[in-house]
């Protein structure tokens, strides 16, 4: 039976409707279920390659961020001592005491390296208060008499304000753990000034000259001077008692030290006697990160020079 050509036209129609229906099925539709997690996918590698360009970006200059915070972590060891051994010890303090003025030193003791821990402390003076003084001040000051007025504030007020809040948030920061080794001895001169100013020596932590920090001045280290107390040696009473006896305001000539001196004098040394506690904190300096590839090139350099 041969097909009309309008019914050739319907059955051509359908077949293009059956392989489309088919198409669609079979290739557009998994696919088009597959857009949103594709979507995800090119998001996610887009903020990959964003990342890694950040990286690549962050290579160009690590190297002199590496160095600048090497440098600052250098300058801070420099402010410490190093890692001492009580030989090391001894050495340093006899450097202060050879600094000092008219003074003798009996009994210098060094204690064991051992560690403890640093923090900033804030100084808040004890401050009384009672009812008619708070109703005073409520008076003057107002209710508001807490909360600082900063625009009215001067320079200087701003400068100690600022001051006072920097302190607080360091004191607030956790504790630092670091070497301690302490030395302890008795000084003893005729001169108390001489004492008071070699405790400022210590104080200042400066016991070689020779070793300057970045700015050319000389190094301080960390050097705390834990307690010092005088007292007056028998040499002294020795010398007021005289005084008293003779009814002689003037100070009489001293004479020699007799053998059988008390230990608060033993040698006839000095008037007067100064116990001292002095602890010197030390950090293990941080490692040069280039010390390798700077010895590598060194290396290479050597080479190059040979095989030339």
């Amino acid at each position: 039976m041969q097909m009309s050509k309008q019914e050739k036209i319907i059955v051509f129609v359908l077949l293009i409707l059956v392989i489309l229906g088919i198409g669609l099925f079979v290739f557009i539709l998994p696919n088009f279920n597959n857009i949103e997690p594709n979507q995800k996918s090119l998001d996610a590698a887009n903020s990959s390659y964003s990342d890694i360009l950040s990286q690549l970006e962050r290579e160009k200059t690590i190297d002199s961020d590496i160095k600048e915070e090497y440098e600052k972590g250098k300058n801070l060891a420099n402010g410490f001592y190093h890692d001492l051994t009580p030989v090391e010890c001894d050495e340093i303090m006899r450097q202060f005491i050879a600094k000092g003025k008219d003074i003798s030193i009996n009994e210098l003791k060094v204690g064991p390296m051992s560690t403890e821990n640093l923090s900033i402390s804030v100084f808040l003076p004890t401050e009384v208060t009672y009812p008619l003084k708070d109703f005073s001040n409520t008076v003057i000051n107002g209710d508001d008499a807490d909360i600082p007025d900063i625009e009215n504030m001067s320079d200087r007020e701003k400068f100690i304000y600022a001051k006072d809040i920097l302190a607080t948030a360091l004191a607030l920061s956790e504790p630092v753990t670091v070497g301690s080794s302490t030395v302890s001895f008795t000084a003893y001169s005729d001169d108390l000034q001489n004492l008071y100013d070699f405790a400022d020596l210590l104080n200042e932590g400066v016991y070689d000259d020779t070793i300057v920090d970045e700015n050319g001045n000389p190094q301080r280290k960390a050097t705390y001077l834990t307690g010092a107390q005088f007292e007056l040696t028998d040499k002294s009473a020795d010398i007021i008692n005289a005084a008293y006896n003779t009814g002689d305001s003037s100070q009489p000539e001293e004479s020699e030290p007799a053998e059988s001196e008390t230990s608060s004098n033993p040698s006839g040394w000095g008037r007067y006697r100064m116990d001292f506690n002095v602890k010197l904190y030390s950090i293990e300096p941080v490692a040069d990160p280039f010390a390798n590839s700077t010895e590598s090139a060194a290396d290479d350099t050597t080479t190059s020079s040979d095989a030339a």
